[in-house]
Formats: structure tokens, sequence, C-alpha cells
């Protein structure tokens, strides 16, 4: 059962903090104590998903930059949340890799799951966080700029003689699918490059319960189907959940 998860994408737009917001409450859900630790330096929105937005006084930069500890900073799951870990407001907050290495390793000891969301790109990101990281997920959509991007990333993940990854398809919807030249999720995950680890449904109400800070609906697909995912990420045999598609 993997303990530290970095979940990353080769590009953005394509859901990959509302897929780490969600699949945090399903490992919470199971009754796992979680930690979901937010890197996107200067482009905060994690409290927003979590309802969180008012309560952020200390962030990630604060605690590597030693103003502050650790259990100043992060805020107390409640309410089907995870423990949260605020990213740094402003992009002048230097992150150190070694020191963010450092304190992974350290909470991990806390918790069953660390969730990381890192920076879309091939930037400052998972490539730092290699070390400490059990298994690397790649978010991408089905359709081609998302897909190259992701296999840009796998890319690099082989290079660095990395193996522990996997591949979440997020966005998911038969409308979707007969717009784009991407015949069905074969071709994803051809060529991503990745094995996979899940699917996520597109669906309207799941994304308007992150904008307003929201739990989940527990009935609906997108739902469902992180549930499945943190399941199976445990260990246990389920099947994917791919339901209305």
């Amino acid at each position: 059962m993997p303990k530290i998860i970095t979940i990353t994408s080769g590009k953005g737009g394509v859901g990959k903090s509302s897929l780490c917001t969600g699949l945090s409450r399903a490992f919470v859900s199971l009754g796992e104590k979680v930690l979901l630790i937010e890197l996107d330096v200067g482009l905060r929105g994690i409290d927003v998903m979590l309802g969180l937005t008012d309560r952020v006084v200390y962030d990630l930069g604060d605690v590597l930059a030693g103003r502050c500890y650790p259990e100043k900073a992060i805020l107390p799951g409640e309410g089907g949340r995870p423990d949260y870990l605020a990213a740094p407001g402003t992009t002048g907050e230097d992150v150190s890799s070694a020191a963010l290495q450092q304190l992974v390793t350290r909470l991990s000891k806390r918790y069953d799951h660390v969730l990381i969301d890192t920076p879309a790109g091939l930037g400052f990101g998972v490539m730092n966080l290699l070390p400490v990281t059990d298994l690397a997920l790649i978010v991408a959509t089905p359709d081609p700029v998302s897909i190259r991007a992701g296999s840009k990333v796998a890319y690099l993940l082989q290079q660095q003689d990395f193996h522990r990854y996997g591949l979440l398809i997020n966005r998911v919807s038969k409308a979707g699918i007969r717009k784009s030249s991407i015949r069905d999720l074969d071709d994803v995950m051809d060529g991503v490059g990745a094995p996979l680890k899940g699917v996520i449904i597109e669906e309207t109400a799941y994304r308007l319960a992150l904008e307003q800070g929201l739990p989940p609906d527990e009935k609906g697909a997108a739902w469902q189907a992180l549930c499945c995912i943190a399941r199976r990420l445990n260990g246990e045999r389920v099947p994917l959940s791919i339901r209305h598609i």
C-alpha cells in the first residue's frame, strides 16, 4: 500500500487538483488518516475545494522557512476532509527539494496516506520528490495534447529509473470521446505509456460541489470512481468504475 503518493500531470487544466482533493476525501471515507499537501506555489486552489478559504493562516512556505511548526500550518481534517497543508500564496517562496523531502518523510509517519498535489508541467514537482515517493500518479484527459504531455512525464520517470507510476484518466464522457480523435481509453493508456489505475467520470454535480467547497454526492459517478481508486490503491480487488460512459 503506497503511503506517499504524488499526483502530477504534463499540462495544466486536466483537473489534477480536483482529482487530488476527491481522492484524499475517498481515503478518509475508508477510515484512514490522510494529509493533503499542495505544492502549486502562488496558485493555491485546494483550500477553495475543501471549503477552507478563510482558515489558512500559515502555509508550506512558512513551515519550510522555519516561521512556524507544521502543527501550526496543517489544518485538521473534519467533515470528511483530509488534514491539509496549503501551498505558499505568493511566488516569492523558495521551496527546497531537500527540505521538502525531509518534511514529507517526517509527516508521513503520522498518516496512512500523504497525497501531494504537484504543479503541472516538467518544472519543480514530482521529479523533486522521487526519493520519498511510493507511487506517482499521472493525470491525463482523453485528448491528444494531454496524452502527449503525460507521456513526457512517464518518459522522464523512466529516465530516472522510477517505475512506480500509474495513470488516472480524468473527465471522461461519451460526448467528449466522440468529439475527439481519441477512439477509446486504450488510446489514452497506450499514448501515455502507464498502467491504468482509475477512470474518473466528467460530472457537473461533482465539479460544482468542489467549486463551493462542499462534500461530493456519495451516489455520484465521480465519487464512486474515486472510492474505487482508493480501494484499488489499498490493494483491494475492485473493478474500475466506469458508469455513465
